[in-house]
This record gives structure tokens, sequence and C-alpha cells, in this order.
């Protein structure tokens, strides 16, 4: 039989929804056959509800004060709904994206623009080349500057 540490750390997990049923059953049966602190009553009662199969039960058939019991969902329940915000979430993304007017499109040379015999030019499909080829070339004087400063430092 387990400690109550291990009870009470059992019982946090209940009440979180991450308990096996074979763990379910362990606290259902505790706390039926183990003298229970007065702080945890409400826990034996409600366990207990578990247990009978949590039977539906209205004042008038029963002689004994009716007590609210609070339960936790169903974890079928919570999964149907983290199921259901996560498709709603990936839906979202879906739609945002797809229906995303072109003029919003990203472009990495957005706002570029070369100076050719002093005239002025910002279209991009007339000037990407010309910026491909100039990052080409930096990108070599880059890789040059990197050899000789390998070589000074031999």
């Amino acid at each position: 039989m387990r400690q109550l540490s291990d009870i009470q750390a059992l019982v946090e997990r209940f009440l979180e929804g991450q308990t096996s049923n074979a763990e379910e059953r362990e606290l259902y049966a505790w706390f039926a056959e183990n003298d229970v602190p007065d702080e945890w009553q409400h826990l034996k009662q409600m366990f207990a509800w578990y247990a009978a199969g949590m039977p539906e039960q209205s004042n008038e058939q029963s002689n004994e004060p009716q007590q609210t019991i609070t339960h936790r969902p169903t974890r079928s329940y919570r999964v149907r709904l983290r199921w259901a915000v996560g498709a709603a979430a990936v839906v979202a993304v879906v739609v945002a994206t797809v229906l995303r007017p072109e003029s919003e499109t990203t472009n990495i040379y957005d706002g570029s623009y070369i100076i050719k015999d002093g005239v002025r030019y910002e279209n991009l499909s007339l000037i990407e080349d010309d910026i491909e080829a100039t990052i080409q070339r930096a990108d070599a004087i880059e890789h040059r500057a990197n050899e000789l400063l390998a070589w000074a430092d031999m």
C-alpha cells in the first residue's frame, strides 16, 4: 500500500487528469479502505462517487443531505477540446497565409534601387539581376579578404 505522500501526489495527478485507469482504481480503493485525514473527507466522498460509477441522484431519492461534488471533465472531453483548439489554430494560420493580399508579401529587395548614369531605378524586376551581381562581387571580395587574413596569421 502506498504512503500518504504517494497518495497525495497521485491525487494531484488525478486532479490534473494525468492518471491511468489503474491508478484511479487504486485511489478509489485507498480512500474506501483507509482512514482519511479530515482535510481529505471531500476527496473520500468524490472517490466513492467515482467508484460507484458516478450515479445521478436527486434529493428526493436519498434521505441523506445532498452534497455537491465537483468533478473534473472527462479525459476524452479534454482531449477533444485540445484537438478542436489546435485545429482552429491551424485553420486560422492557413487562412491568414492563403488569403493574405499579394501587396503584403515581402521581398528581400523591397526599397532597393540603383543609380545608373545619374538615373535612379527602383523597379525590382529591372534591377534584381544587378543586385544579385553586386552581392556576388561583395562575397568574392569578402572571401579573398578572409584568405589574405588567414595567410597573414601564418
